[in-house]
């Protein structure tokens, strides 16, 4: 009986995939060879900031302590950067909503006591605001312009001001310290 030569094996892939392995591990060295290169890099900028920062301000600055200040200030500011928007966004719908609706110009005098005269007619200022203010409010922006004689108690005034106006959004235009008879007279003061 002939025995047949025993066949050898291929190296081959064997061969490829240490190879392939030595270059991955080369790879991954080299990588982090320039991580860490880098790294020096930043910390010796870091240093050189820092000591500018020191020569300029004349004393020794910590900058991660600097850069996490401001960051708190610049997060402060981008909060109120915000408010202000979500403000005149809010002023811009009240614009448009009272574009939408005409303006009723409500003209009243205030007596001495801190009722409200208001075509011929006495109220109070809750009835004012319920029987005169609110039906108008329906279907209009209602324009406050109350006169009232020098004697009159400013705290009166104020407090009428403010529950007349509550919660409404809209502005008295201004208020007159004087009575109907002296500005027809042509007398302001």
């Amino acid at each position: 009986m002939i025995i047949a030569a025993e066949e050898k094996k291929s190296q081959g892939p064997l061969i490829v995939f240490i190879d392939l392995l030595f270059l991955l591990v080369a790879f991954f060295t080299l990588l982090l060879f320039f991580i860490r290169s880098q790294h020096e890099i930043s910390e010796k900028e870091l240093e050189s900031v820092q000591q500018s920062l020191a020569r300029i301000i004349g004393e020794e600055v910590n900058v991660p302590e600097a850069l996490a200040k401001l960051e708190t200030v610049v997060e402060r500011f981008m909060a109120e950067e915000r408010k202000e928007v979500e403000r005149e966004r809010l002023l811009a719908e009240r614009r448009r909503r009272r574009a939408r609706r005409p303006t009723f110009k409500l003209e009243y005098t205030l007596n001495v006591q801190g009722g409200i005269e208001y075509e011929g007619r006495a109220y109070t200022v809750r009835r004012f605001l319920e029987q005169v203010v609110q039906p108008l409010r329906k279907e209009h922006w209602v324009a406050f312009r109350a006169y009232a004689a020098a004697d009159t108690p400013f705290g009166r005034v104020v407090d009428g001001r403010r529950i007349l106006l509550k919660d409404s959004n809209e502005f008295d235009t201004y208020w007159d310290n004087v009575t109907r008879t002296r500005q027809a007279a042509g007398n302001p003061r």
